[in-house]
């Protein structure tokens, strides 16, 4: 279990993280070289500006990796329970196991920033062979091996070694008699949260609301009025994250009555709620992602609107059809810039959504089993773990653009409530498409192969005791 090879979707995780971190670590040297090549030299505050944006959102890729990678081992260790327990049995203390599970996500860290520096690199020089080909940078030396390039390699080593620290404290709680059971129950962690973390998140939520709050009221007075109310978004948003348990089980349960007249849906909708723990280190990677896709939708929308309803009230002989069209593409190009950007977090997201479904579905193997035995059939099993995907990704979903909605309004009003519009949230069709669609995919594609894998064993063997 303390292998390498066990983690590997913790290894994905960090991979992806430091590719992303490399890209925006090498990206504004480059910008600035090709400036300079084509008689820009002076103009070198654009490198520190890239920079400051570049590790803004590398801050947000290793914020959604650090949460993604301390589930997935959250996840992985609560499949291992009766294995733990085996071990505890014959005198390994805790202390001991989780040592070597941290001293393993050192490892994954390690060799996952690794790997992620040299994709990160071997992309970033790809793009500037091909932009260099098209004419669009200067033909000039470029420097793709910058010195902090080490600097995101070390920031991931660190969030994940964090991250299986934290996602390995249940190993503690793991009590020898567990390996004499013949089955492994939801445990207590499980059920429902903790209270020191319940704490957590209502403290965090409520500071951050109060935080909101006087942004807020002081947007009529002052742009500045943005940065503390970003900065209660940052910490009320932790909040959600903390207190997942807390806050995703009742969309889990209003999702789940959706079509519960179906028994397969019904089942579907129960075996979400039976574990919430697990439900919500499920979802709440998504979550995240799809929250910052759309306050930066949001926020941008926003923004554009009250740009032109600033130009309306102008001289109209002042505005030109053309001078409208043009700020709408330029909002249109800046909108797709940050969304692939802010994307890159998502995918890290998503790839943890499709772990956490992956593990569940194999863990239950033989639950799967009996299920079958009481008279299922395996169309029916397949569409009860895809049902439950399904009801799990929406319930992210909807979560996430209700927080993105709010935040993005929060962000935009605060920035631009001086200037005497008012503001109303816009949330872009296609960027809500966009999430949708690609979430049901997600549920359905993160179910199909472990259900296909979970198939192939009959009943009998499933309900068979290790």
């Amino acid at each position: 279990m303390n292998g390498i090879r066990a983690f590997a979707p913790t290894l994905l995780v960090a991979a992806l993280g430091t590719t992303f971190g490399s890209a925006l670590v090498i990206a504004p040297g480059i910008v600035t070289e090709a400036l300079a090549a084509t008689g820009y030299a002076d103009l070198g505050p654009v490198k520190a500006i890239l920079s400051v944006v570049g590790w803004l959102f590398l801050g947000i890729a290793l914020y959604v990796g650090a949460i993604v990678t301390a589930n997935t081992c959250s996840t992985l260790i609560a499949g291992q329970t009766r294995i733990i327990a085996l071990q505890r049995l014959v005198g390994a203390t805790g202390a001991t196991l989780r040592a070597r599970i941290t001293r393993t996500g050192l490892a994954v860290g390690v060799l996952g920033g690794v790997i992620g520096a040299v994709v990160g690199t071997v992309l970033s020089a790809l793009f500037v062979v091909v932009l260099r080909g098209d004419g669009f940078l200067p033909d000039t030396a470029y420097t793709l091996v910058p010195w902090e390039l080490v600097l995101p390699v070390v920031a991931v080593v660190l969030a994940t070694w964090g991250a299986f620290a934290v996602g390995s404290r249940r190993v503690l709680t793991v009590t020898p008699l567990e390996a004499l059971s013949s089955s492994v129950e939801p445990s207590h962690d499980d059920l429902r949260s903790g209270r020191a973390r319940t704490v957590w998140a209502i403290v965090l939520m409520a500071g951050g609301g109060l935080l909101i709050a006087v942004g807020l009221l002081a947007s009529t007075a002052s742009p500045m009025a943005v940065l503390p109310a970003a900065l209660g978004g940052f910490v009320s948003f932790a909040g959600v994250a903390v207190g997942a348990t807390i806050v995703m089980p009742p969309v889990l349960l209003t999702i789940g009555r959706i079509g519960d007249r179906d028994p397969v849906v019904l089942l579907a909708g129960r075996n979400a709620m039976r574990a919430p723990g697990r439900s919500s280190r499920a979802t709440i990677g998504l979550v995240i992602g799809v929250t910052l896709l759309v306050t930066f939708a949001v926020a941008l929308g926003i923004m554009q609107h009250v740009l032109e309803a600033q130009l309306r009230s102008m001289d109209q002989s002042r505005m030109t059809a053309e001078a409208l069209q043009g700020q709408r593409d330029f909002f249109a190009q800046l909108g797709a810039v940050v969304s692939v950007i802010v994307g890159f977090s998502a995918v890290i997201a998503a790839v943890g959504v499709v772990n956490a479904l992956a593990l569940g579905v194999l863990q239950r193997r033989r639950e799967l089993g009996l299920l079958r035995v009481l008279g299922l059939t395996g169309a029916q099993v397949r569409r009860m773990i895809v049902t439950e995907a399904v009801q799990m990704v929406v319930a992210a979903v909807v979560t996430g653009l209700v927080l993105g909605t709010f935040y993005g309004w929060v962000g935009g009003q605060t920035l631009l409530g001086s200037l005497g519009f008012a503001t109303t949230p816009v949330l872009p069709p296609l960027t809500v498409g966009i999430v949708v669609v690609g979430a049901l995919v997600l549920a359905v594609v993160a179910t199909i192969a472990p259900v296909r894998r979970a198939m192939r064993v009959p009943p009998t063997e499933a309900l068979a005791v290790d």
